[in-house]
């Protein structure tokens, strides 16, 4: 249904800028009914014209309206009201990189503390820069705060930079590339190693030689890689960084900390055929609590953040608008393994 044109009452007398004093009249509009899911309302060339208003301020408030999921744009055919609840204070763009039984952890805590101030939408960009780039440049404008997992690339800076600046927030990955930018909610990979091995020393001690499996330098498997062979150097204990495990040669008494569960995968089934004893012949440390973990091998310690909290964390951040620069606690669950 096409309501046009739009009444608007405006006040030059009041301390709201006329931008504000247009949402506020949509919103009025909404909430007594005039205005319903699927009405057109006016251009914003017919705003300007009826009004005597720049483009400026209409397009200032239209923006405001999409970003908390209030309206629409169609290429050609102009604005429609995509939504009747006008409660919502927040509307977030979530990007992620890959959805896993942990991000669906930090997913599900975020929308449990969003619930009732707000809406979510997920996309995900699978470590692709093209993909990132098109979900970037259709973004913006139409949300109120963006909640990025960014990709390991030059050029990932300057797409993120495209983004209203006041609304951007880092999320998991990214914080020295980041922080002096943005708010986030991250780890911090270097420390997080470092500081796990560093606490649970009687459990190292147990074994010849520590060996780090990662198949890739890059990004954060590169800050891993540092805090490994930090805590190895100063502790001091033997230490090697393996990419490919399988041409490793693996000896009793060896402990290996696993970033790829592909690489767990092998590792335990090394210590079934070769008769070693997890957590006494060998030990194994992976990353990334999953339920399964729990059970395979009589239990395999993990290290990992808390996805939980960092999803509740960003959460309470953007209702609360905050604007802080948090590191998410990493845990360890002791198990047989280790």
């Amino acid at each position: 249904m096409i309501k046009l044109p739009i009444d608007i009452p405006f006040k030059d007398h009041l301390s709201a800028p006329k931008y504000r004093q247009i949402i506020d009249a949509i919103l009025q509009k909404i909430n007594a009914g005039e205005l319903k899911k699927g009405d057109k309302i006016p251009s914003l060339n017919m705003m300007c014209k009826q009004f005597g208003l720049s483009q400026d301020t209409v397009l200032m408030a239209y923006n405001e309206l999409k970003a908390k999921g209030l309206i629409t744009s169609q290429v050609g055919k102009g604005y429609y009201i995509q939504s009747e609840n006008t409660d919502f204070k927040h509307r977030v763009l979530l990007v992620f990189d890959r959805f896993t039984a942990y991000k669906e952890e930090l997913y599900d805590s975020f929308k449990e503390v969003l619930l009732k101030d707000g809406s979510e939408q997920i996309f995900f960009h699978h470590n692709n820069l093209k993909m990132f780039q098109t979900i970037i440049d259709g973004s913006i404008g139409d949300y109120s705060e963006y909640v990025i997992m960014p990709i390991d690339h030059p050029e990932a800076i300057n797409l993120i930079g495209k983004l209203p600046s006041n609304k951007v927030f880092i999320l998991d990955q990214g914080r020295k590339q980041y922080m002096d930018l943005y708010p986030y909610v991250c780890q911090d990979f270097e420390r997080d190693i470092y500081r796990i091995l560093k606490n649970s020393r009687m459990l190292v001690d147990k074994y010849n030689r520590m060996i780090l499996v990662v198949r890739t330098q890059k990004s954060h498997f590169r800050d891993i890689t540092i805090g490994f062979r930090d805590f190895c150097k100063q502790h001091p204990i033997p230490a090697e960084v393996v990419n490919e495990i399988k041409s490793f040669e693996i000896k009793p008494g060896d402990g290996f900390v696993v970033v790829d569960d592909r690489d767990l995968e092998f590792l335990v089934r090394y210590s079934i055929s070769n008769k070693l004893e997890l957590g006494k012949d060998m030990g194994i440390v992976s990353y990334n609590e999953t339920p399964l973990k729990g059970i395979v091998a009589s239990g395999i310690t993990t290290i990992s953040t808390d996805f939980t909290q960092m999803g509740k964390s960003m959460a309470e951040m953007i209702r609360n608008h905050q604007k802080m620069k948090l590191d998410n606690p990493f845990l360890m669950n002791k198990r047989n393994s280790f």
